[in-house]
């Protein structure tokens, strides 16, 4: 049962399926039909638009100069005119100076009475035009609404009525002329406007994407300037913790107007604290005298020098005493023998002198050495406190140094910023001008343009079609 179902199926499948292919061939080809019919309409009625637009402007041509000729020929008329009333009047004159008063009476009722007559005809003339035109206008309406039969009228009528039909026709051909060039210039101009307004709108989404991009900018600058107000805080609690740290060890900072270096290169002198010593140093210092810390450094050297010299001299006298002393001790014994030998006949008085004179040599050796040893100390006593103050004027310098970069490149930092901040500022103030000009020229151009649709209404609505 299910394989004879199955069967079945596929049968049913395979009749159907040529038949599912033939319907969407049959419908690719009917649309492809329907669109031919749709653009040959489309060329026709285009084509047809071409050759009304065409004859209207033949027909409107002839207008104008049927209108040019008519105008010339009024005028002449006019001119003619106007001649030959001056010459009867001419005449008249004449005929009144010649023939005096008897013959004027009966020649001005004759004038009078060709006037009145002349008038009178135009007058029965102009009535028969307008009762003519009256006829005319009740036989195009009747004929209009199909309630008069065109073998009831006469042939004069007839022929009034296609004269009329055919200037309503004209008439209409050239309002229609008329209208469809008002409405291609205003096409185009409604074309022109969109462009315009599609480049606004381009300019404007711009200049949005340039402002979100500055407002990027600006958030990351503002960013970065908390980030280094927090460092600049950071560095301010560090600087007050080292100076408090400074006043408790008993240290004291020293100025760049302390801490001159006569150094061609530097020729500013600091503002922070350049040095840290302490209170004996700073004692020591100040009891140097006025100048700077490198004066006073070269004064205590050029003192140890002096010193040093001063120790080298005593000890070279201090020398020669002692080999003079050593001789003179080597001499004594002799002294005491020659002196024991000749004792007893002659007082000499030259041993007492050698006596006396090494007894001199001893109290100035003691002398000498007890001033060396005071000298010894004393210079070892400048040798510390030499070391202690290059140690301090080195971290001085160095201390120094690190300040004066870190100053350095906190301005130069401050300096980048505040740059970038005032760029920024300009940028947006500029940017923000720039969406206030494109604002206002958008909403005259919106303005004008409603202006401009308005009237086209307005126009559109006046205009009816025959």
């Amino acid at each position: 049962m299910s394989s004879s179902t199955s069967s079945r199926y596929r049968e049913s499948a395979a009749v159907t399926a040529p038949t599912k292919v033939l319907d969407a061939h049959s419908t690719s080809f009917a649309e492809e039909h329907a669109l031919d019919a749709i653009a040959k309409e489309a060329e026709l009625r285009l084509q047809h638009q071409r050759e009304q637009n065409r004859e209207a402007r033949q027909l409107r041509h002839k207008e104008l100069e049927k209108n040019a000729r008519d105008d010339t020929s009024g005028a002449d008329s006019e001119s003619s005119k106007a001649d030959q009333k001056k010459h009867e009047e001419e005449e008249q004159e004449d005929e009144e100076d010649d023939g005096g008063d008897s013959t004027a009476a009966p020649l001005a009722s004759s004038s009078n009475i060709g006037a009145n007559r002349s008038r009178i005809m135009s007058m029965d003339g102009a009535n028969n035009n307008g009762m003519g035109a009256a006829t005319n206008s009740l036989l195009l309406q009747k004929f209009l609404n199909g309630d008069i039969d065109l073998r009831s009228i006469e042939q004069r009528d007839l022929r009034r009525l296609l004269s009329e039909l055919e200037s309503k026709y004209k008439s209409a051909m050239i309002a229609n002329s008329s209208m469809y060039n008002e409405k291609q210039a205003l096409r185009y101009q409604v074309d022109t406007f969109k462009d315009i307004l599609d480049e606004h709108y381009e300019t404007l989404n711009q200049a949005k994407r340039q402002l979100k991009e500055k407002c990027k900018d600006f958030d990351l600058q503002k960013r970065t300037l908390t980030e280094l107000q927090h460092e600049h805080n950071q560095l301010k609690e560090i600087l007050a913790n080292r100076e408090k740290l400074i006043q408790e060890s008993g240290m004291q900072l020293l100025t760049g107007d302390e801490i001159n270096r006569n150094n061609s290169e530097e020729k500013l002198s600091s503002v922070l604290p350049t040095g840290i010593v302490s209170h004996e140093t700073l004692t020591l210092l100040n009891s140097l005298g006025k100048g700077s810390i490198d004066e006073k450094l070269k004064r205590i050297l050029n003192e140890k020098r002096e010193h040093f010299e001063q120790i080298v001299k005593l000890k070279s006298e201090l020398d020669e005493e002692k080999n003079r002393l050593r001789t003179l001790e080597k001499q004594l014994p002799k002294l005491n023998d020659s002196h024991q030998s000749v004792s007893g006949t002659t007082d000499s008085e030259q041993p007492k002198q050698l006596l006396k004179e090494i007894t001199d040599v001893k109290n100035r050796l003691q002398r000498l050495e007890a001033d060396n040893v005071s000298l010894q100390q004393e210079n070892k006593r400048y040798d510390a406190q030499l070391k202690r103050h290059k140690q301090q004027t080195e971290d001085a310098e160095r201390i120094e140094e690190d300040l004066k970069q870190e100053r350095r490149r906190l301005q130069r930092e401050y300096r980048d910023i505040k740059s970038r901040y005032d760029d920024t500022i300009l940028e947006n103030q500029r940017l923000q001008d720039r969406i206030d000009s494109m604002e206002f020229v958008r909403r005259n151009y919106n303005s004008s343009s409603r202006h401009l649709l308005n009237s086209s209404m307005s126009g559109g609505n006046m205009y009816l079609p025959p």
